[in-house]
């Protein structure tokens, strides 16, 4: 039988015990585990980190410093065309494009069907890899600032206007944002919205996705229709390339396309990033058929894999 003074000598064991395991737990959870996922920003405050992918960890300087010798010969090689007549769109005939910028639409409806939709290919295909370009070396300048401990008064207000633009809260939703999505999906939205390049507002404005405008100040156009009463503006860009990043830029900021954005960090298909479409047209799902039918039937996907020749 045990003495009353090993039964409280057991029982001050156990409390003890109880006791350690207790706050060994609670550093854990309250120092060592936050440390792992909370990081310190460049503006000196600490943020959740979002995802898995919200950034490459050991992604490394040198990787920034290919980035913008890439950028700069982009720059260099740049050429802008204001073609006249359909020779002046040249053809792509292998996965390296030309980084080529057409300021306007030309009439294609004097080519057979084939040759009108190669040629709407050729003449958007450039724009929207150049776009792509200009937020893939944003997007890893951001990554690049996210890591450096000391930033300069230049890159913090770089980041400010960034986080503006792309209405995010925090460097890491910066990041995520401006991530993009195949180069097959914007094709074919561009053949839906644009008609194959036939729509009055491409050919007269370089809108490609029908984006309406509700600012007074923006450059635009009128709708030939009206809903009710009101007349529809559309917006007027200044070259196809200003369509495209606009268009990339609608889709990462609008609360509609939340899940898109979502699922387009850990998938790069096409057929299963339609689906998260829906809310982009009125069609809902009758919309996203069309854009998976249209990248299939005409083999879209093979540009997902091109890229700018440089």
């Amino acid at each position: 039988m045990y003495n009353q003074k090993q039964i409280i000598k057991v029982l001050l064991w156990i409390v003890s015990l109880q006791l350690i395991l207790f706050l060994t737990y609670y550093i854990y959870n309250n120092f060592i585990k936050s440390k792992k996922t909370s990081y310190i920003t460049p503006n000196s405050h600490i943020i959740t980190k979002h995802s898995k992918t919200s950034l490459p960890t050991s992604l490394k300087y040198t990787k920034e410093i290919k980035c913008e010798l890439t950028q700069k010969k982009l720059l260099e090689k740049l050429k802008r065309v204001s073609p006249k007549s359909i020779n002046d769109i040249v053809s792509i005939d292998n996965k390296f494009v030309k980084p080529i910028l057409y300021t306007k639409s030309i009439p294609l409806s004097s080519l057979s069907i084939k040759e009108k939709k190669q040629k709407f290919i050729d003449m958007i295909v450039p724009s929207i890899l150049v776009a792509k370009q200009q937020l893939k070396y944003e997007r890893e300048k951001v990554a690049k600032l996210i890591l450096q401990k000391n930033i300069s008064d230049a890159d913090k207000e770089w980041l400010t206007l960034q986080r503006k633009k792309f209405q995010a809260l925090d460097n890491y939703e910066l990041y995520n944002k401006m991530e993009t999505h195949p180069t097959s999906i914007i094709i074919a939205q561009a053949i839906i919205e644009s008609g194959w390049g036939s729509s009055r507002f491409f050919q007269k404005a370089n809108n490609i996705f029908g984006v309406w405008s509700f600012n007074k100040k923006d450059k635009r156009i009128s709708a030939n229709k009206k809903r009710g009463n009101k007349t529809i503006y559309l917006k007027k860009y200044q070259n196809i390339e200003a369509s495209i990043y606009d268009y990339l830029l609608t889709l990462s900021v609008k609360d509609a396309y939340k899940e898109f954005r979502k699922e387009r960090l850990e998938t790069k298909d096409p057929y299963k990033l339609a689906d998260y479409l829906i809310r982009y047209s009125e069609e809902r799902e009758e919309y996203t058929k069309r854009l998976k039918n249209m990248i299939k039937n005409n083999k879209l996907a093979v540009y997902d894999e091109y890229q700018l020749d440089l």
